[in-house]
């Protein structure tokens, strides 16, 4: 298989080599070049949220084994274009160093390479745009289909579960989607018994996250 072959069909190697395509037009701008690692990943927190999701995100190399950053993008991106805007939004973090944050340093180099919008949540600038659907034109869509995270539908199923407790010292706490539980406790030899004011009962012991 050859290279542009494999640029079809396996995204790793898609993005690795958008990668490269990138670093060049940052060096154009006189930022820093830096080796990565990119793949398709969820970010370690916030990928998940139905609200300000997090669709990148950059490990620095002070934490890789290696020393070589590591930059996920997120399953939930599939327009090639966005999913290079991303991307070039964490080679910058990589580039002038995750310790920056989005603080001037990094907002400085965005608006050099054509991102626009807010630091923390930088846009595709018109001037950019055309640059980056000339090379998708040129190598091909990003080769990945979305995953839809049904975040409602999650919040619906929690919502059914109740809180029962038996009557152990200290207590055994379990949660199942029945008003009609009918279990006995195996060390206490009582029945399992529903707590109805669930909000006075801390996160951790009710089985949350």
């Amino acid at each position: 298989m050859d290279e542009q072959q494999a640029l079809t069909h396996y995204r790793e190697a898609w993005l690795q080599t958008a990668a490269g395509f990138l670093l060049d037009l940052m060096e154009q701008h006189g930022l820093p070049r830096v080796e990565v690692r990119v793949s398709c990943g969820w970010p370690s927190r916030g990928g998940l949220a139905p609200r300000r999701t997090v669709i990148g995100q950059c490990f620095p190399p002070q934490i890789c084994a290696d020393g070589c950053p590591q930059i996920f993008i997120s399953p939930r991106l599939a327009d090639a274009v966005e999913v290079l805007g991303t991307l070039l939004h964490e080679l910058i973090h990589a580039s002038v160093g995750c310790q920056h944050g989005h603080r001037a340093k990094f907002s400085q180099a965005a608006r050099k390479v054509g991102l626009d919008g807010r630091p923390t949540a930088t846009t595709v600038g018109d001037a950019l745009r055309p640059f980056l659907l000339a090379y998708v034109a040129q190598t091909g869509e990003y080769p990945h289909a979305a995953i839809q995270v049904q975040i409602a539908q999650q919040h619906q199923a929690g919502s059914r579960l109740r809180l029962y407790q038996c009557n152990c010292d200290p207590v055994v706490r379990v949660r199942v989607a029945s008003d009609q539980f009918q279990a006995t406790c195996n060390r206490c030899g009582h029945g399992f018994v529903q707590l109805v004011k669930e909000k006075e009962v801390p996160r951790w012991l009710a089985g949350h996250p």
